[in-house]
């Protein structure tokens, strides 16, 4: 097979795995006027409509930089590239690449985008995800809570005492005791919670339904999980132990998507 082939298909890697502007301008050199790119979702058609999704920053970019990218394969009279990438959340796990020639231009790019699969069922929090909401503080990732005030408006907050209490509970220390968290989850208990991790991808989502415990050993358990830069803010524990039972979670990241579900 011609060398310009395997250069046309190198360059469209180039391109579309960095998006640097060098890359885009050489794999223009490679591609056909007419060309079309199949992403299994659109198509994508003419030079300049498939060099503008081959060249940039968008939301994969990130994700094809730090993959693993094989030769230009022969398969046909066409060739194939495949991509594997790291476990990055909701990014794909791998990208397979065909291309068509019209002489030695790229006419044809069908690209095949490969997934983790559907979510996990769980009926316990993994333990994976224990780890990322009771390190979310220390990681520079706060849980933000949302929860509805006594007038109906919605309300969100960072939560930087937010852990897991249980395999199906979470619990938040909150400094005031009378405060609009707890007040407000007495008349209506339904609360919701996010955790983001940009750098890995990682989405935790919670639903569930909050209560103030009195229990003595559920309040000492909940203030001693509570990072200490928490505790220092109320030496005297006068807060409000909130537990939290979880009704839904959905969660992706590096090990994979669950969803535990209990209602």
């Amino acid at each position: 097979m011609a060398d310009k082939r395997v250069q046309a298909a190198e360059a469209v890697v180039q391109s579309l795995r960095t998006g640097e502007r060098v890359a885009s301008s050489r794999a223009a050199e490679h591609l056909a006027d007419n060309v079309v790119l199949d992403t299994g979702r659109e198509q994508v058609e003419g030079k300049a409509a498939v060099l503008e999704r081959i060249s940039g920053d968008w939301p994969f970019t990130s994700t094809y930089k730090q993959g693993g990218w094989s030769e230009p394969q022969p398969e046909g009279d066409k060739l194939k590239v495949t991509a594997a990438f790291p476990a990055l959340g909701a990014a794909p796990a791998g990208l397979n690449l065909t291309f068509s020639f019209d002489g030695d231009k790229v006419s044809h790019i069908q690209q095949e985008t490969l997934t983790g699969g559907p979510p996990q069922q769980v009926d316990r929090i993994p333990d994976h995800i224990k780890g990322q909401i009771n390190s979310a503080l220390y990681n520079g990732t706060p849980v933000v809570v949302t929860y509805v005030d006594e007038s109906g408006q919605p309300k969100s907050s960072l939560r930087g005492s937010t852990v897991v209490f249980n395999d199906s509970q979470l619990g938040i220390w909150v400094r005031d005791a009378n405060g609009g968290l707890p007040t407000a989850t007495k008349v209506n208990p339904k609360v919701s919670l996010l955790y983001r991790d940009s750098k890995t991808r990682s989405t935790i989502v919670v639903e569930g339904r909050a209560h103030v415990s009195e229990d003595e050993e559920v309040r000492r358990r909940l203030y001693e999980l509570t990072p200490e830069v928490e505790q220092l803010h109320d030496t005297g524990r006068k807060g409000a132990a909130l537990l939290i039972d979880v009704v839904r979670l959905q969660g992706g990241g590096p090990k994979g998507n669950y969803r535990m579900q209990k209602e």
